[in-house]
């Protein structure tokens, strides 16, 4: 079944204002209940210090008495106990127990049979466990087994003597068997102060989803001045929902957006749509729209649908929006279906992109894959020794300046590991045939040409281990030196045009590659050796204490295939540049450490050293403290030596307790390169126990000289409702670790935290 939107916590308020009730009477689909047989009652049991009565018809007890029947109990002075009719009456100090539910009053009567009854001025506890739903009133009717209606009483999930916030209600149903609570003439009250009038509310219980007005948002930016939303629930059947959420943005209007989402065995998606009118900023009317559909049709046979639109290039930089992105830059419309069989898979796609356009930092927008075909067939174990793959494709390319064009690609390869538990060895062998049909060919660029480079690689490595002791420790280190040398001759390729091609990153998987380039358009030429250490240091368990690895090719001759393609139309400064060819020598040097130093302390850095030139091109740093639960400090530096787009940046973020109950949450992200600050968010969260709140703010670089700054302020009233902005999301993408400090992760999450369905995790 779905689990709650992000918006809607377990015990979300349908209502929290008097207008609420207005819209109460609204759609409320919910899965019709099944009927249950009604389970046989076991024999009832009476404890006291003195009993009377007449066997089978009726026995009283008095005196520190006890009736026990099944998971109910009831503790009284004086119980009464009509067998006929199964009828039960206590009075003075009277307890009734029920599994997890807790209730004391002057005086209860009560119906074994039926599970109804009254029991007067009662105190109870209600699903216990952590949080559970406790209170008072003057009167409590038993309506059924989980099924209770509360008068003139208050209800709350906060710990006992704590009393924070509080719903009290002329009349308050809770029905745990249908997960639906119903409230007339109440009002919500927090630290003593009522903040809502509810003549009438309706909201789910534990897990369960209701249709119904949602607790309103509310966010502040320069961008769009003061934001309020008003989200609207729509549960319309188990597997289905929707969020109806009109947003008013007082520097440019009212925006509607809608979010439908369905989930079945073999199908999920969700589907959205976000319409401005005439955005009073822009001048223009603004809407985006997504689509995303997965199903599995078979066991071998499944496709994904993805559509993603949006009005204008300035669409993500001036609105928040749930219409999904591939990047800052671009947005796609993807839909593929693939099979795969025992011994080959066959994949059709077909991928278009929209490209945004900052208009101080343009870009080339990528091609369209109009279709795209793919296959790809292996065999492992031929003779015995050697694996055999045959990967090929055809794919149109379409682009509204650059040339256009077909293309077919294959692979072939054939490998013989040899593998043993301290040693691998591994000869490899393979064809790059790539075909291509042109239009709008470059002058003197041939609109039909092919190119053919065969190439051979042979892997090699041993193990090698010995017990070591550090520190007082015992560990097991391993010394795993590696060679991987590769030859492929030179064909000229610069008259094929780049589709999807890009000079791949050179890092650790990369000096391991046949290939320098990423897409099918180039394949290198290559004589070259690479050659590799690597340590680690394990604990005992196997688990890793510290990886050193140190990398370097070594080439034998220079490199002559690059990136360079013609182009038509295109302004120069749009023109993708060659690539920078390596000489007779070596490649930097790579080199990477990363341990666990302390219980606490975790570290990897990675460096790139150009020693032909004495410097370093690349560099990366990533420092983590966590000692505790909502207490960490990250720390992270990057640096990159590229003549296009050069990297200098330090990133901090963290979460920390700054005294009882608050906790400090924040992101430095400083560009020394550009000088600015690239996206700054700081808070303070306040943990009361049964309520929290947190103010956070947010500066954030939207596009090349355009900054925004946001402002949220949240109390969320755990296990009821959310009020405010709801700076979550921000959070978690913001600071990597970031915790609710009103879960704990060693606990399972409560469903007021569960903002996601399981199948969103996969996109």
């Amino acid at each position: 079944m779905l689990l709650p939107p992000a918006r809607l916590p377990a015990l979300s308020a349908a209502c929290l204002a008097v207008w609420c009730a207005a819209f109460s009477s609204a759609l409320m689909a919910q899965a019709p209940s099944q009927p249950v047989p009604p389970k046989e009652k076991g024999p009832t049991t009476i404890d006291a210090e003195r009993i009377d009565g007449v066997m089978d018809i009726e026995v009283s007890g008095s005196g520190n008495a006890e009736l026990r029947q099944d998971e109910t109990s009831i503790f009284g002075d004086r119980i009464k106990l009509n067998q006929e009719f199964g009828r039960i009456d206590a009075d003075g100090g009277v307890r009734l127990q029920q599994g997890l539910d807790r209730f004391s009053g002057s005086r209860l009567r009560y119906d074994q049979e039926t599970d109804t009854g009254v029991i007067q001025d009662p105190v109870f506890s209600i699903r216990g466990g952590n949080k559970p739903a406790r209170g008072k009133a003057e009167r409590i009717d038993f309506l059924g087994k989980g099924h209770y209606k509360i008068f003139n009483g208050s209800f709350t999930t906060c710990e006992p003597g704590k009393d924070d916030w509080t719903i009290e209600a002329g009349s308050l149903e809770l029905d745990y068997n249908e997960e639906s609570a119903t409230v007339r003439s109440g009002r919500l009250r927090f630290l003593d102060n009522t903040i809502a009038v509810l003549p009438w509310m309706s909201f789910p219980l534990e897990k369960g989803r209701k249709t119904g007005l949602l607790a309103p948002g509310y966010t502040q930016s320069t961008r769009s001045g003061l934001e309020v939303s008003t989200p609207f629930y729509w549960n319309i059947s188990p597997e289905s929902d929707a969020t109806i959420t009109p947003r008013y943005l007082s520097k440019r209007g009212t925006q509607l957006q809608t979010e439908y989402r369905y989930l079945d065995p073999k199908y999920s998606g969700s589907a959205s749509f976000e319409y401005l009118p005439d955005d009073k900023r822009a001048g223009i009317n603004r809407y985006g729209m997504s689509l995303y559909h997965q199903q599995t049709f078979s066991p071998n046979l499944f496709g994904r649908l993805d559509l993603n639109r949006v009005s204008d290039s300035r669409y993500f930089v001036d609105l928040f929006s749930k219409v999904r992105q591939t990047s800052q830059a671009s947005i796609q419309r993807e839909g593929f279906l693939q099979y795969n069989g025992d011994s080959y898979w066959v994949q059709g796609r077909i991928q278009r992109f929209q490209t945004l356009q900052d208009p101080l930092a343009p870009i080339v927008s990528p091609y369209h894959r109009v279709p795209q075909i793919s296959f790809g067939t292996w065999k492992n174990e031929v003779a015995g020794v050697a694996d055999l793959a045959l990967p090929a494709e055809y794919a149109r390319f379409t682009h509204s300046t650059l040339v256009e064009g077909t293309r077919i690609l294959t692979r072939p390869t054939i490998s013989a590991p040899y593998l043993t538990p301290g040693f691998f060895f591994t000869p490899k062998a393979g064809v790059h045939y790539a075909g291509y049909t042109l239009d709008r060919a470059a002058f003197g660029q041939p609109e039909k040409q092919n190119i053919t480079v065969p190439w051979m690689s042979v892997d090699s490595g041993m193990v090698f281990e010995r017990p070591m002791t550090f520190s007082g420790r015992n560990y097991t280190q391993t010394l795993e030196p590696r060679l991987f040398y590769v030859r492929a001759p030179y064909r000229n390729q610069d008259q094929v045009p780049l589709f999807d091609t890009a000079l791949a990153d050179f890092n650790y998987t990369q000096l391991f590659s046949e290939n320098r380039f990423a897409g099918g358009d180039r394949f290198g030429d290559a004589n070259q050796l690479t050659a590799a250490m690597t340590t680690r240091m394990l604990f005992p368990n196997g688990q890793e204490f510290l990886r050193a690895t140190i990398g370097q090719r070594y080439y034998f001759s220079d490199e002559r295939v690059g990136l360079n393609a013609p182009t038509v139309g295109v302004p120069a400064a749009l023109v993708t540049p060659k690539s920078p060819l390596r000489t007779f020598g070596n490649s930097d040097l790579l080199a990477s450490v990363g341990a666990r130093v302390a219980q606490n302390w975790n570290f990897d850095t990675t460096v790139q050293y150009n020693a032909r030139l004495s410097r370093t091109e690349r560099a990366g740093l990533n420092l983590r403290y966590s000692p505790e639960f909502a207490k960490f400090i990250n720390f992270g530096y990057r640096f990159t030596r590229d003549a296009l787009n050069p990297i200098d940046q330090v990133d901090i973020s963290g979460q920390w307790p700054i005294k009882a109950g608050w906790f400090a949450v924040g992101r430095y992200n400083y560009s020394f390169q550009d000088g600015r600050l690239l996206e700054g968010v700081g808070g303070l969260e306040y943990n009361a126990g049964c309520w929290l709140v947190r103010f956070v703010v947010q500066r954030l670089q939207v596009a090349t000289q355009l900054a925004s700054t946001s402002y949220y302020v949240q109390l969320e009233l755990n296990d009821l409702a959310q009020i405010g902005s709801d700076p979550f999301d921000l959070l978690k993408r913001a600071i990597p670790g970031y915790t609710a400090t009103n879960t704990r992760t060693d606990q399972p999450t409560p469903a007021s935290l569960q903002r996601r369905l399981p199948f969103e995790q996969v996109y």
